[in-house]
């Protein structure tokens, strides 16, 4: 119940904002049209329509003068997204999409190319066609893809259920290209995954709040952990970047029976947004962060935080202290725009600062990777990349004497099993940390 009047909320407010946008539309664009700069804007317009040299791409011209004026503000949070990128993050946040059912990444980081896979889920299409892990995209339905950036790939990987797409991979080991013809199917994006460590201790990790599923999905979790006979919990939100502002309000008051979870500041404006009902998970917890943690998971580690209800361990959180709306555009895109800051249940702010944790401990899981760039050497050459004295690869030199290097990693064990979460706690120095604190709490009380 509690749910259904959260979200019930969050809709009066965006409606509300619509409301004020069709009553304040008008005397925006008379306004607009009055000021000198507004009038500039419209000659430039009409200039390229009648006398540039060249045909003019209306949409392009137009949506490079909306992210003009984005990149005016000087604001990481606001943005706007064009319709492709607009229609994959809708359907990111209904937590299904028409898919093959595999984990994707980057090799290249610094240009988000050479895509791999890094998963591939049991019985999804790709499992059943015979995909797997470490296999590299080389064409997608004929079009080579060894150069496009992941977010391309992935729109292209996608697509409706029953649709095939065709695939053709470079596999370790394998002498030719492997092709593939896959059946997509309804693919359910899955948020929140769990375990059992020794000593009956839970282990709930939640890779993201972009998911209007997430607090279905840790409830769901939560109950098979209790069957389990789990004793006590550690929350794990490191590398969450946040998401969605009902879903860490939800699973904030899954772990609080009285208190507040958050307050909002909108220009000047203090309110109280959120606060806990008595209904609640009453085991002993610690909550697990780190550097990239993000928004709604800070939301999360400082309403338990500042309601004693748990111990935060790790490393000093990044510092997204304030909020976005979305607003759908005509064009199909949409528009997030930063409009709120929120704060602590002890109404701090924490944006960019942090939430410091009670027990400190840095993550140590990915070990720092290197890229470089670099010029003036002979076309054709190969180079070896020394460190200390030690070799950590090559790079072939361009036509034009230059070069990239990037440094490959090895990737985490993962589960093909949707749900389960695989964990290494002796070496997983953070969760180690985690998990003797939350013993040792447990012990005192």
């Amino acid at each position: 119940m509690r749910k259904n009047v959260i979200i019930a909320g969050v809709f009066v407010v965006g409606l509300a904002l619509g409301l004020v946008y069709a009553q304040l539309s008008q005397n925006t664009i008379d306004a607009f049209l009055a000021s000198p700069v507004g009038r500039a804007f419209m000659e430039t317009y009409g200039a390229l329509q009648s006398d540039y040299l060249e045909g003019v791409d209306n949409e392009k011209v137009v949506r490079g003068a909306i992210n003009g004026m984005i990149e005016a503000l000087d604001d990481p949070y606001t943005h706007y997204l064009e319709p492709k990128a607009a229609d994959r993050d809708r359907e990111d946040r209904t937590g299904s999409f028409g898919g093959i059912g595999a984990t994707l990444s980057a090799i290249n980081r610094k240009d988000q190319t050479i895509v791999e896979i890094v998963n591939v889920y049991k019985d999804s299409p790709a499992w059943n066609a015979g995909l797997q892990r470490g296999d590299i995209f080389i064409e997608v339905d004929g079009e080579n893809v060894e150069e496009t950036p992941i977010d391309d790939v992935v729109e292209k990987v996608r697509g409706p259920e029953g649709s095939t797409v065709n695939l053709k991979m470079k596999r370790a080991g394998a002498d030719n290209l492997l092709e593939f013809n896959i059946v997509r199917g309804t693919i359910e994006i899955i948020s929140v995954e769990s375990t059992v460590l020794p000593n009956n201790v839970g282990y709930v990790t939640i890779s993201t709040f972009a998911n209007q599923r997430v607090f279905d999905q840790l409830d769901e979790q939560l109950k098979n952990l209790k069957e389990q006979g789990i004793e006590s919990l550690i929350l794990d939100l490191r590398d969450n970047g946040g998401g969605l502002l009902n879903q860490g309000i939800l699973v904030a008051d899954e772990f609080l029976s009285s208190g507040d979870i958050v307050f909002q500041r909108s220009r000047g404006v203090t309110t109280r947004l959120a606060a806990a009902d008595p209904t609640y998970f009453d085991l002993p917890m610690v909550v697990l962060v780190n550097k990239n943690s993000a928004s709604a998971s800070e939301i999360v580690a400082g309403a338990l935080q500042d309601n004693n209800r748990a111990l935060v361990v790790g490393e000093e959180t990044f510092g997204k202290g304030v909020g976005q709306t979305v607003s759908p555009l005509s064009d199909g895109g949409q528009l997030v725009l930063l409009n709120f800051e929120w704060l602590t249940p002890n109404r701090q702010s924490i944006n960019q600062k942090g939430i410091t944790p009670n027990v400190e401990v840095v993550d140590t899981r990915r070990p720092g990777f290197l890229t470089l760039e670099g010029q003036g050497a002979e076309p054709g050459q190969e180079i070896e990349i020394l460190v200390n004295g030690e070799s950590i690869g090559k790079a072939d030199i361009n036509e034009d004497g230059s070069f990239d290097f990037f440094q490959t990693i090895e990737r985490p064990d993962v589960s093909a099993v949707q749900g389960e979460a695989l964990v290494d706690l002796n070496n997983d120095s953070a969760l180690k940390t985690a998990y003797d604190t939350l013993l040792e709490q447990i012990a005192k009380n």
